[in-house]
């Protein structure tokens, strides 16, 4: 189980994490909505579409470019479309930033996860989630090279957090598959996904984000609006190497394929 607030995530099967873009430098431009009802009305669609978690994102990290968003800008985008959610949706809402100010706010305003790429670096983000029930998911950004590397830093982090007084049972790790920010070449990429096991061992469970990712486009020559096939490839082995939850844009054909490999399992 994943404590996450009120929610207790069940991760004996594969979850599907959908990601609503907020703001319009995001990576994956074809998730991002113009207006707070557009991005309301699409995280309802993702979980009409079975999304066992929304995650809003206010901070861009696309690959080919570096935007610097205060924390006052991450709330005027994210709390408008997280209130209306948070009494709409029966699934937790997880928000991505490693803002503590940002973290404090949106706890307060009904998010059930904090989803930080910074791997609560930041001074007074590990108090901000501590003070909280909230979920909690650790990314590695850097160099891709050596995974026992990567996976020793999630590791350690998670021990600050749970020394903290953050109960393991609400942390998750991921090993911050991309390039540009996450730092890791696309051959690292490849190489993080087949060996996934390795950070297993960190008695953690995994969420793995590789939607559309660059890595993708790489093998294939395609831009990231093409890149779903290969994005749901990339999915399955993830999963099939050990993730229990997956971070995806295209949530439905996400659902679907996992569902086919579930039923495989279990025939």
């Amino acid at each position: 189980m994943w404590q996450c607030g009120a929610y207790n995530l069940d991760l004996s099967r594969p979850l599907v994490m959908g990601v609503v873009n907020l703001h319009p430098a995001s990576f994956a431009s074809s998730s991002y909505r113009s207006s707070i009802n557009e991005s309301i009305e699409q995280a309802l669609n993702m979980v009409a579409a079975g999304a066992a978690i929304i995650d809003l994102g206010a901070e861009p990290t696309n690959p080919q470019q570096t935007i610097t968003v205060n924390a006052e800008e991450e709330l005027e985008r994210l709390l408008p479309v997280l209130r209306a959610l948070a009494t709409r949706v029966a699934v937790p809402i997880s928000i991505d930033t490693s803002q503590p100010k940002v973290m404090q706010a949106v706890l307060n305003e009904g998010a059930s996860i904090i989803n930080d790429t910074r791997a609560l670096m930041y001074e007074g983000a590990i108090a901000a989630v501590a003070a909280s029930d909230a979920g909690l998911c650790l990314m590695h950004q850097g160099d891709g090279s050596d995974i026992k590397t990567i996976s020793q830093f999630l590791r350690d982090r998670a021990e600050v957090c749970v020394t903290a007084g953050i109960n393991k049972q609400r942390i998750v790790l991921d090993p911050g598959i991309g390039n540009g920010r996450f730092g890791k070449t696309s051959q690292q990429n490849l190489a993080l996904l087949k060996h996934l096991d390795t950070l297993c061992a960190a008695d953690y469970p995994l969420l793995v984000g590789v939607s559309r990712k660059t890595f993708i486009g790489d093998v294939l020559d395609l831009p990231q609006e093409d890149r779903l096939a290969g994005s749901l490839a990339a999915m399955i082995v993830a999963y099939q190497h050990g993730a229990r939850i997956v971070r995806v844009h295209d949530v439905a054909p996400s659902v679907q394929a996992l569902k086919i490999i579930r039923a495989i399992e279990l025939s």
